[in-house]
């Protein structure tokens, strides 16, 4: 019989990963809620490549990627890469107004003058 706790936690930790039998964990990524919200995404960069005033083809081109690829970001069947996103700055400004309305938020433009003597 041990005489410490100590002693007994060391002689049943080096035993322990002896009786674990390893498995794959499996991780379902293609749930309805989470396709739903890759395509809110998607139509996101969608809304800010308009704003920007550039075709999804002259995006792609600015972004590095081919337009497919663009086009299956914006579909929302593959993950965005946002820093080859916002690496583009014509893109960053209508990125973060298209991702701030999709979180519901107001969004309102400011322009202030200064006057000059």
């Amino acid at each position: 019989m041990t005489t410490s706790v100590a002693k007994a936690l060391q002689a049943g930790h080096r035993n322990s990963l002896e009786r674990v039998t390893p498995q794959m964990a499996k991780a379902d990524l293609n749930t309805i809620e989470k396709r739903e919200f890759r395509e809110e995404i998607g139509r996101a960069i969608q809304r800010a490549i308009g704003l920007a005033g550039l075709s999804q083809k002259e995006a792609a081109g600015e972004i590095g990627r081919d337009a497919a690829q663009l086009a299956r970001w914006i579909a929302g069947t593959e993950r965005p890469q946002f820093d080859a996103l916002f690496a583009v700055e014509r893109l960053r400004e209508p990125l973060c107004v298209a991702l701030a309305q999709m979180s519901g938020a107001d969004v309102q433009l400011e322009i202030k003058f200064r006057k000059t003597a």
